[in-house]
């Protein structure tokens, strides 16, 4: 029940400003969110704020946004390593291209020089195993004897394959050279690390072969004398004689051999 209404001045004014201020507070937030959400919300969490029941603790939620900026593309430096060669002149008449061009032509050939000599050497050593075994009594001599017949098979063709690999390889490995400091240095670094990765295999590589020479040297010498026992041209006692040094050199060649392709193997030329 309303009472009436006083005809005094100052009470009149202390109601309308007691109304007007209650109507404020109920469009304050409504002024405040619908500047500050999206216009496809303003309606809903307007709605919300106003008809939630006073004393409850109102809950908005934040919307994602709706699009997202896109991380910037790594770009690739000039002077990173592995197979970048941006910014470096790799045309034939360039330094880095003719030494590019050299050491891959190399590279190609000592690796099929190295499986030539692996074919040739194999027949060596297997014939070097069996002669090891007879010695140690672990088989008989008419055993050993198959074991030599059978590596002789082919073993004159596998090595005469060899040398004419190695032949092939002997200039191309001696032009397989790095850069000049002073040119390298004005080129990226990932194409020169590239050469001198693949100078550093031809290297090794090299004294690899070198090593495969000698062994191969000593089992063709060996062939020829099991021919020359074969024919008759010497006694079995003389090719005994001859093959116990062939024995035991060739066994220190074929392990300095080894010990040389295992290091050249350790590293790769990635201009393959």
């Amino acid at each position: 029940m309303v009472g009436p209404v006083s005809s005094d001045p100052t009470v009149r004014w202390r109601t309308t400003a007691l109304v007007l201020g209650g109507v404020l507070a109920l469009l304050g937030p409504y002024v405040v969110l619908t500047r500050a959400t999206p216009s496809d919300a303003r309606d809903s969490t307007a709605q919300a704020v106003l008809t939630t029941p006073p004393g409850v603790a109102r809950m908005t939620v934040s919307r994602a946004p709706t699009s997202t900026p896109r991380p910037a593309r790594p770009t690739t430096s000039a002077t990173s390593g592995g197979g970048d060669v941006t910014g470096a002149d790799v045309s034939p008449g360039s330094p880095l291209g003719e030494a590019m061009a050299s050491c891959r032509l190399a590279s190609l050939r000592v690796a099929a020089s190295m499986g030539a000599a692996d074919v040739s050497l194999s027949q060596f050593d297997k014939h070097i195993d069996a002669m090891n075994l007879l010695v140690a009594g672990k088989i008989s001599l008419a055993v050993a004897t198959q074991f030599w017949d059978q590596t002789r098979v082919g073993a004159t063709q596998n090595a005469a394959d060899y040398r004419r690999t190695q032949d092939s390889t002997r200039d191309s490995r001696s032009q397989c050279q790095g850069l000049d400091p002073d040119v390298a240095a004005t080129l990226p670094y990932g194409p020169v690390d590239q050469l001198n990765r693949c100078v550093s295999y031809v290297g090794r590589a090299s004294t690899a072969l070198t090593r495969a020479d000698a062994a191969v040297t000593t089992w063709q010498h060996h062939i020829h004398d099991m021919e020359m026992l074969r024919m008759g041209d010497i006694t079995p006692a003389q090719a005994t004689a001859m093959w116990r040094k062939n024995w035991h050199t060739g066994q220190r060649q074929l392990a300095a051999f080894e010990a040389a392709q295992k290091q050249a193997r350790a590293v790769h030329c990635p201009l393959d």
